[in-house]
Order: C-alpha cells, then sequence, then structure tokens
C-alpha cells in the first residue's frame, strides 16, 4: 500500500512538472489598497540563472484590475535594461476595456487579468540581472482600482 502511495505520488509531481508553459519569470507585485501613486515604483528583478542565451524570449506586462478602475485605459512608463545595458524607458498605453466598457481580461467577480506583449525576441544573458520598472503615468493621482502588476518573461 505505501509504495502505491509513493508511485502516485511520484506520477503527480511529475505531471506538475511537465505543466512547463515556458516562463522563465513569472511576477506580480501588488499595488497597496488597490491605490497607485505617481510617486509608487514596482520594480521586477529578474534573476537570468534559468534563462537560455541562446534562445528568445517574449516580455508581457500584465494588470489585474477591479470593477472600480475609472477608465478604459492606464499609461504606464516602464524601465528596464534588457535590451541594453545601460536603463531604456518606454511609456506604454494599456487598453483594458472595449468602447462599450467591457473588460478585456481574464476574469469574474469583479477582477480583471490582462497580459499585453511588451518585448519581443529579447536575447537574455545568463550571466546578468535584468530589472523593469514600472509605475503609472495617468493624470489622476492616486488611481484607485488595480489590484497587481505583474511581467512575464516566456
Amino acid at each position: 500500500m505505501r509504495s502505491k502511495l509513493h508511485i502516485g505520488f511520484f506520477v503527480v509531481f511529475s505531471f506538475l512538472l511537465s505543466c512547463d508553459d515556458g516562463a522563465v519569470y513569472h511576477r506580480f507585485q501588488p499595488i497597496k489598497n488597490n491605490s497607485w501613486n505617481k510617486q509608487d515604483i514596482v520594480d521586477f528583478l529578474i534573476d537570468s540563472l534559468f534563462v537560455d542565451p541562446y534562445k528568445r524570449y517574449d516580455v508581457e506586462l500584465e494588470i489585474v484590475n477591479n470593477n472600480q478602475y475609472p477608465y478604459r485605459n492606464i499609461w504606464l512608463l516602464v524601465q528596464q535594461n534588457m535590451t541594453d545595458t545601460a536603463f531604456v524607458s518606454d511609456t506604454v498605453e494599456i487598453t483594458l476595456a472595449d468602447p462599450q466598457g467591457k473588460w478585456l481580461g481574464k476574469g469574474s467577480a469583479g477582477l480583471y487579468q490582462l497580459s499585453v506583449p511588451y518585448k519581443t525576441s529579447v536575447t537574455l544573458d545568463s550571466m546578468r540581472a535584468y530589472l523593469v520598472r514600472i509605475r503609472q503615468v495617468m493624470k489622476d493621482n492616486p488611481i484607485k482600482g488595480i489590484e497587481k502588476v505583474g511581467v512575464l518573461v516566456k
């Protein structure tokens, strides 16, 4: 009986390990009290230990918003050192809702997660650490209704 339990555990564990979506980095940072001030910077330190220097990666930005977010879009300032040794800044607009106000992200119960392409076909060096720094640059300060911000490298 005990060996069957061990075999069952091993099969389930092996199955979970094989369900790899190819992501080498996927993290979220919560926004305190769902109220994001312009001066609040969200940092993502990407450890390059798991990257293949001969492979190209896609980088996506992820936003989790709730029903209280008052706009169809969000403007972000993204600073990163993934495409150069120096930091590069980009202003990125992410559309969160269609013209009728329907949220574009996946979700339910008032929470919606949207993943959008940021950089494609990026080569990463396994001997460097990378930083992606994000802050909101909307006219209102603070903005309400953003729950989390994330970065996905796959």
